[in-house]
């Protein structure tokens, strides 16, 4: 399965829309520049993690504390109400998520992967809406990412997956080596604001990234303005 890390940054290569100066010529929206390289990609789907998955889909999801209970013997995926859709897998290992639908608004069917300490009665209630759901195997972050993206392959025929955040999700992904692909659209405005996370982030590592090798593979202009680099990925 191929991952592409797919990411839209201010000049300044900060990551929050919201803080970013105002557009010179605005005929070209920052979701449109987006989602239009993101269909030209041609993904079964995205990648995520917690914190953007509860912003992304905040009409059908709702962030709380991890169910308490029995820890789960139940640790075979859980294909729910798919129905051909796309996917939106999110990285929820304690199980702080919970759905409305197993859809979100913008057509993605949602796949959350756990860690195997939740509780049986956090699966049964994503069972019981229609949501699937990968048990990662015990291991090492590497072992237990590398096996979540096994099962995501194999169980739901996936080739190709696009990375979209957050910044320190990326970040994992690129630090364990599991992303081959870099594609980065370059918003034209400035943020500049030291405390904004930047678009790729890694904690706690000195130069976690440092073995990441890439080779330009095409730059073109978007949108009114905007840059989109993509990158091959070597180690």
């Amino acid at each position: 399965m191929k991952i592409t890390c797919h990411m839209i940054m201010s000049v300044d290569g900060r990551l929050i829309s919201k803080y970013w100066s105002p557009l010179y010529n605005a005929s070209s929206s920052v979701t449109e520049v987006y989602e239009a390289a993101d269909a030209k990609l041609s993904a079964d789907g995205w990648i995520v993690g917690r914190k953007t998955m509860a912003e992304y889909g905040a009409d059908v999801v709702e962030e709380k504390e991890p169910m308490e209970g029995h820890k789960t013997m139940q640790t075979n995926t859980f294909i729910g109400k798919r129905e051909g859709r796309p996917l939106a897998v999110v990285f929820d290992i304690q199980g702080r998520l919970h759905y409305k639908s197993p859809t979100l608004p913008s057509g993605e069917h949602i796949v959350a992967v756990l860690g195997s300490h939740v509780t049986r009665a956090y699966q049964k209630e994503l069972e019981e809406i229609g949501v699937s759901y990968i048990m990662r195997t015990p291991g090492s972050k590497l072992e237990e990412t590398q096996s979540a993206l096994k099962h995501l392959e194999q169980d739901f025929n996936v080739k190709h997956m696009l990375l979209e955040g957050g910044a320190i999700t990326c970040g994992n992904f690129l630090q364990m080596g599991l992303v081959d692909e870099l594609s980065m659209i370059v918003y034209p405005g400035l943020d500049g604001e030291s405390g904004h996370p930047s678009v790729i982030e890694c904690q706690g590592v000195v130069e976690p990234l440092k073995k990441n090798r890439l080779e330009l593979i095409d730059c073109e202009t978007v949108g009114s303005g905007y840059v989109w680099l993509h990158y091959n990925i070597h180690r």
